[in-house]
């Protein structure tokens, strides 16, 4: 069985397929208007074990022990260093479950990381800053395009 490596060459949207092993919980955090996530210490699907993944409670409410799923896990800009690696969406007997607000979500961090790499960046030369948000954005598009697809 590999492991998942956040660094490794899965850095973007990946598209995991199998049966779920073993769904692990190590934590939960609650969010506002329930959108509360777990943090599992491992979800094994496939041959695949990931480690330390954030699963949205509504897209956790699909992942049961036995059954055949497509699972879309994406990193984040900062490849698992700042955020962890996260499930965006899950496919169970043909019906897919995605995460939402996905636009207003990567428009902010693409605002948040711009604001740290453009003086960065543009203290070398202005065109550095402005390439360094235009490959942020190009990043989050990137990432909005293959839940998307999905």
């Amino acid at each position: 069985m590999r492991e998942f490596d956040p660094l490794g060459p899965e850095a973007e949207m990946h598209v995991y397929e199998g049966e779920i092993g073993v769904v692990g919980h190590m934590g939960r955090r609650d969010g506002v208007g329930g959108h509360g996530r777990a943090v599992l210490s491992v979800l094994e699907i496939g041959d695949q074990q990931l480690r330390h993944i954030v699963v949205p409670d509504r897209l956790a409410t699909h992942l049961h022990a036995g059954q055949r799923s497509r699972v879309l896990v994406g990193q984040g800009l900062s490849h698992g260093l700042i955020t962890r690696p996260f499930v965006a969406a899950v496919e169970v007997q043909g019906r897919k479950y995605k995460i939402d607000r996905v636009l207003l979500t990567a428009a902010l961090k693409t605002l948040v990381y711009s604001t740290l790499a453009v003086p960065l960046f543009g203290a070398i030369a202005w065109p550095l800053g402005v390439l360094a948000c235009l490959g942020i954005a190009a990043w989050y598009v990137s990432d909005y395009l293959d839940l998307r697809r999905f």
